[in-house]
């Protein structure tokens, strides 16, 4: 059984992580090389990165908003994303790496906020994979509402590796 305001407490972090991987892909697309110098990859592998979270992102917000059966698929992708962006953050730390995370465009280094955010979005995301489409936003005039807090999550979320971590010398 789903507690009543679940899908509040799940949807609303899960749609800011939804949209931070839409404005993510945006950005990497724009900037491929600063991504492939943060990631330590080239060009080309940085622009099918930044095209895989456009890819996964936008159905993710759709899925959150309408509860598509045939969308669960973005949310797993979603949750893999997390998984491997917090593994490859926290492998990087721990080789004491902490140059550029790549996480935006303000130079974040590698640290606990960047690797914070990303295990607490693929959490959520996972357990809205799990329980779909139970944990969609309610209808209705909250929806507004809600998807103005996921916002203002995603900026919050978007802004975390940068106030935790500090900036790249």
């Amino acid at each position: 059984m789903i507690l009543p305001g679940a899908s509040v407490l799940v949807g609303v972090p899960v749609l800011a992580g939804a949209l931070l991987l839409v404005e993510a892909g945006l950005e990497h697309t724009r900037a491929p090389k600063a991504l492939a110098r943060a990631a330590g990859t080239g060009v080309v592998a940085a622009r099918a990165i930044a095209a895989v979270e456009f890819v996964i992102g936008v159905p993710s917000v759709v899925a959150v908003l309408l509860g598509t059966a045939e969308l669960r698929w973005a949310l797993a992708g979603q949750t893999a994303m997390y998984v491997a962006f917090a593994a490859h953050l926290s492998w990087r730390r721990y080789r004491r790496e902490e140059s550029d995370c790549g996480c935006n465009r303000m130079g974040t280094q590698v640290g606990p906020g960047g690797i914070a955010r990303a295990v607490l979005l693929a959490g959520a995301t996972l357990a809205a994979t799990a329980l779909y489409p139970a944990l969609v936003l309610p209808g209705g005039g909250v929806t507004i509402l809600l998807v103005a807090c996921a916002v203002v999550l995603a900026v919050l979320l978007y802004t975390l590796p940068a106030a935790v971590d500090g900036r790249a010398a």
